[in-house]
């Protein structure tokens, strides 16, 4: 199925005459993928999700993932206390942040969005937000469309445990748990992972310490 979705965006830039990503030639990509019930092969801590076969996993840490495509690093988090409360998305201020191209994304009840910012030397950072999780990674212009999509398709086949989650959320080794994550970019340099907590409402009942990300 992804490599049709592939097929598709390269079929849709070639129609448009466009070269960069915008809603004209992206919408009919997103719609596509969102609406898949995605089959998944691989789990995980509390989920599964399918991985496309040009996509490996080489390193799995509880509720993040490093994936590779090509030689390019794919940082996959899933928030599954957000998922499992129901915590709403705030993101109504992210979209100044994205210089390339962002776009809202959503289907049923799951929102969230696509941000690309160019950064120096030709690299584009992209994040997803999408179904409680999050990825993020750095492309060079020629594996952006590929690398996007193929991220697009995962988090979008990302299924939770529900039994599962419910009992780690009631163990105080994981609710006191703290993790640190660093995001490292294609540069070398190393930088926070991302500021989720800022980026949920919590619901006023229920306070919920999230694990600090590596």
């Amino acid at each position: 199925m992804y490599k049709r979705m592939i097929l598709l965006l390269v079929v849709l830039i070639m129609l448009t005459g466009c070269t960069e990503l915008n809603d004209s030639n992206i919408d009919d990509i997103i719609g596509n993928i969102l609406v898949q019930n995605q089959k998944v092969n691989t789990v995980s801590t509390s989920y599964e999700i399918y991985l496309p076969n040009n996509v490996i996993s080489i390193e799995d840490n509880d509720f993040n993932q490093i994936l590779r495509m090509k030689d390019k690093k794919i940082y996959l988090y899933v928030d599954t206390t957000s998922y499992y409360f129901k915590n709403i998305l705030n993101f109504e201020l992210e979209e100044n942040k994205y210089d390339y191209f962002y776009k809202k994304i959503a289907n049923g009840d799951k929102t969230g969005y696509i941000g690309i910012s160019k950064e120096k030397d030709d690299y584009y950072y992209c994040k997803i937000i999408y179904n409680y999780a999050k990825i993020e990674f750095y492309s060079d212009y020629e594996d952006l469309d590929e690398i996007l999509v193929n991220s697009l398709i995962m988090i979008n086949s990302i299924k939770y445990n529900d039994q599962f989650i419910k009992a780690i959320l009631g163990d105080d080794s994981y609710s006191s748990k703290e993790m640190t994550y660093e995001f490292v970019t294609p540069k070398g340099t190393s930088g926070s992972f991302s500021e989720y907590l800022q980026e949920f409402v919590e619901e006023e009942e229920t306070v919920v310490e999230l694990p600090d990300e590596e």
